[in-house]
């Protein structure tokens, strides 16, 4: 639903009202079927109208003052007067009148010879009719004045007088206009305070789940307390805590696993390169020699980097900038050709653990200056708070198949990152490593109309 909000708090304000507004209506279209077959008036506004009747007999009939009591329990839709005689003329009673007219008798506690008489007709604003005011009301402004309904009763007492009343009945449409102009709208304001409240105690411990999420995916340990409040919201803290524990000790566990057959192969090694040095033929021995250096150097990245990742370096917040400098003088001092350039402010800080950053860094740009001259650009990303780097090399590119190919561990291309120009082809796979565990990711790109570019995101 596009029309919604988009935060929680939001839609749970904005459905929340959407159901006052409906249970509203839904009560307004059953009060509309509710109603006798032929009814003129609502049955509600007939109880109402019983009810006052009832209070203004008891009234009459043991007040010694009927006459001033009952003028005050008169309101603007319903009088009531005493008078000698009941009012002359009434029509014929009709089927709702008959019913009425029994139920008050039931209600007054009268036996069926005791006179009660009921008149429903039409009045206009400000006319009297045989005496009785007929009263402005609800229905007057919604409605012209031809449309209003006068509800006359006249009962007789026990003293021989009659009382008189007439009542404008609250029809179903001033009940509908009552309902939207107050009911619904004072009903709004707190419900869209409650909702208000409610989501704000909800979204407090998501945007702590959120954040946390984020230092967990540069590296960070974070144990989240359980919330006070809702259960539901402690499981979801307790799961998250959980899954934290689970990967570490599975991280935990592949890292050792690494470093250990890493360690054990340096034995065995060392062994064949000493026996190595005792074959005579000279080109089987160099080239036994150069298998088994390579090999060496491949179990020392490996040791290297499972040492690296077993160190569990702390994350802080270091100036962006400077990071990505201090790799780029180190490739300069080499006398590697590698030009930076960068559009943050210098006091931008991210947060990551640096060594570790600073290693997939360094293997993408010491990659690159093997084709010649490298250019680093720093930038913001397209996303808010997002930094961006690039890394562009002028070397020979890469088949677009094989843009994902060179991530992989001892990944190496013939035509374009063939063994004379180094590398193992772990290089890349471990700048992904260190990049993917800040959160971020890299990706290589041909550019026109020759070279390579590496793009590196890390999130904010």
């Amino acid at each position: 639903m596009k029309w919604l909000p988009r935060s929680l708090s939001g839609q749970l304000i904005a459905l929340w009202l959407l159901a006052l507004v409906a249970a509203h209506v839904i009560a307004v279209v059953a009060l509309t079927w509710w109603r006798a077959d032929n009814a003129t008036i609502h049955p509600l506004s007939i109880r109402t109208i019983e009810t006052r009747v009832l209070s203004a007999y008891r009234v009459a009939e043991r007040s010694a003052d009927a006459e001033a009591v009952l003028k005050d329990i008169s309101l603007p839709d319903t009088t009531f007067t005493l008078a000698i005689h009941p009012l002359a003329g009434f029509p014929e009673t009709g089927e709702q009148e008959a019913a009425i007219a029994k139920r008050l008798r039931t209600l007054l506690g009268i036996s069926n010879d005791v006179p009660v008489y009921v008149r429903l007709e039409r009045v206009g604003p400000g006319a009297l009719e045989g005496g009785r005011p007929a009263h402005r009301n609800g229905l007057d402004h919604a409605f012209r004045s031809d449309h209003a309904w006068g509800l006359d009763i006249d009962v007789r007492l026990p003293n021989g007088q009659w009382l008189l009343s007439r009542s404008l009945p609250t029809m179903l449409p001033a009940h509908w206009s009552r309902v939207l102009s107050f009911s619904l709208l004072v009903g709004m304001l707190p419900t869209a305070l409650i909702a208000l409240l409610f989501g704000r105690r909800i979204m407090r411990p998501l945007r702590n789940l959120t954040e946390a999420s984020k230092r967990v995916s540069r590296g960070e340990q974070v144990i989240l307390p359980a919330p006070d409040g809702l259960s539901g919201i402690r499981e979801i803290t307790q799961a998250f805590n959980d899954m934290q524990a689970s990967l570490t000790r599975f991280v935990n566990g592949r890292t050792q696993m690494v470093a250990a057959i890493g360690h054990d192969l340096r034995t065995p090694l060392t062994s064949l390169r000493i026996r190595a040095e005792f074959i005579d033929d000279e080109p089987l021995r160099d080239a036994m020699v150069q298998t088994l250096d390579e090999m060496s150097i491949m179990v020392e990245e490996i040791l290297g980097f499972a040492r690296d990742d077993a160190l569990r370096e702390p994350t802080q917040d270091v100036c962006f900038e400077e990071l990505v400098r201090e790799v780029v003088d180190q490739q300069t001092i080499q006398g590697r050709s590698v030009s930076f350039k960068s559009e943050l402010a210098s006091d931008v800080l991210y947060r990551c653990r640096p060594v570790h950053l600073k290693r997939g860094l360094g293997n993408i740009i010491d990659n690159a200056t093997r084709f010649g001259e490298v250019r680093v650009k720093v930038r913001s990303d397209a996303v808010p708070g997002a930094l961006r780097i690039e890394v562009d090399d002028s070397g020979p590119g890469i088949d677009p198949e094989h843009l994902e190919q060179v991530f992989e561990p001892f990944a190496r291309l013939d035509a374009a990152r063939s063994t004379e120009t180094g590398g193992l082809g772990l290089g890349l796979a471990i700048a992904r490593s260190c990049i993917r565990a800040h959160g971020g990711d890299v990706t290589l790109h041909n550019r026109e109309p020759g070279g390579l570019r590496a793009v590196i995101e890390l999130p904010a």
